[in-house]
Formats: C-alpha cells, sequence, structure tokens
C-alpha cells in the first residue's frame, strides 16, 4: 500500500513571498513548491493532469475535536484534552488516512464532477437545457 497523501502546513515568513515568484520548501516529510496568487496561471500545463483535495484532516481539527469528545462525554475518557500530546494526535492521524477506503465517495466525486462538467460546457457552448 503506497503512502496517503499528508497535508502539511507550513509557515512562511512575508519575506519569502515578497517578490512573487515560486519558493521551494524542503521539509523532512515533504518537498512542496509555494505558488504565489498571480502566479499560478502562469505556471499551469495544461498537458499535466491537476489534482483537486476533496477532503484534508489537520491535526489542529483533530485537537479540537478531542476537547468536543471529551467535554461531550466524559465516559469516553479519562484524560483531559490537554494530556493527548501532538505525537498521540500525529500516529492517529497517520493511521486513520492510511487505514480508510473512501472509494465509494471518490467515485461519487468523480461522478458529480463530470456531471458538472458537462453542463459547464453545454452553457458555454449555448446548448439548449
Amino acid at each position: 500500500m503506497t503512502e496517503p497523501f499528508v497535508t502539511l502546513v507550513v509557515r512562511l515568513p512575508a519575506a519569502a513571498l515578497a517578490d512573487d515568484v515560486p519558493v521551494l520548501v524542503i521539509t523532512a516529510e515533504a518537498v512542496v513548491i509555494v505558488i504565489p496568487a498571480g502566479q499560478g496561471a502562469v505556471l499551469l500545463d495544461p498537458d499535466v493532469p491537476r489534482e483537486h483535495v476533496l477532503l484534508r484532516l489537520t491535526e489542529q481539527e483533530v485537537r479540537e475535536e478531542i476537547r468536543t469528545v471529551i467535554e461531550a462525554d466524559g465516559t469516553l475518557a479519562r484524560l483531559a484534552p490537554e494530556m493527548v500530546g501532538d505525537a498521540d494526535i500525529h500516529a492517529a492521524c497517520r493511521a486513520v488516512a492510511s487505514n480508510t477506503d473512501l472509494s465509494e465517495e471518490h467515485g461519487a466525486a468523480r461522478f458529480r464532477a463530470a456531471l458538472a462538467a458537462i453542463r459547464v460546457a453545454e452553457r458555454r457552448l449555448g446548448c439548449p437545457a
């Protein structure tokens, strides 16, 4: 099984994007190109397929959910939310990402996107509804 896509959030200093040019960010977990908003259209190659992220699980969201779950039902955990550490959350997110099957959701999204693309093309070409 291949490693699941992991969302990486990197805070760049404003000076890094000041020249409005792409920035290459290399971390222990990923290599990312940050494209300034004004440069996106210039760097898109029409021959390269693009991907669209439909679901993103962030560790911060999980941390917030831990607090909500524990406060809503004290019988689910004997810990205070602060006792769940960053490493615990990171390990749990990786486990969930690698063991979750979203194939049905992916198929449904692909179908809905195909229908939407057909409708957009029909409007663009002036086809009657």
